[in-house]
């Protein structure tokens, strides 16, 4: 729900947008709009992010140019004992994006990171089964108690959300 009690909606910027860590040591830029925005309620993502869920970008690997710093690499291994290159700040630590471990090309950008996050409406919340009790999302996102089989469903919601097909 929006502040104002209805749906949450948003319009999408004029690409090329920007972003970076809490520090200011990297800085990136990201070419085109997600294919989906989403929320990730599992608990490695509530360690990670020192909060209730972190906020996911499907982005293409090419669309995400960093422009000034360095990330580090560290390996961190999910529940499912995959494990997911995570790309962080090597000075403040902030993690920026998150590779998959099926090597898709994509990658999964932070968007807490990006210096505008006003638009940004997820489409689906992903492991609700350990949800905060108190978390409601908007009426219509996509929920799952586990990640999903198959991203398309999000994908085809956030897209329709957005007006982009």
């Amino acid at each position: 729900m929006g502040r104002d009690g209805g749906a949450a909606m948003a319009n999408l910027p004029d690409f090329p947008v920007h972003g970076g860590c809490a520090c200011g040591a990297v800085r990136y830029r990201l070419i085109r709009a997600p294919y989906a925005v989403y929320t990730c309620h599992c608990t490695d993502c509530q360690t990670l992010t020192a909060s209730v869920f972190s906020l996911n970008g499907v982005v293409q690997a090419e669309d995400l140019e960093i422009v000034s710093g360095e990330l580090t690499m560290w390996l961190r291994t999910a529940e499912s004992g995959a494990r997911i290159p995570q790309h962080v700040c090597g000075h403040c630590g902030v993690r920026i994006f998150t590779e998959p471990p099926d090597g898709s090309g994509t990658q999964t950008l932070r968007l807490g990171t990006l210096d505008d996050t006003s638009w940004l409406v997820p489409s689906a919340a992903i492991f609700m089964k350990s949800a905060q009790l108190w978390v409601r999302m908007p009426e219509g996102t996509l929920l799952y108690d586990q990640g999903p089989a198959d991203f398309m469903p999000i994908i085809a919601k956030w897209r329709e959300m957005m007006g982009l097909g």
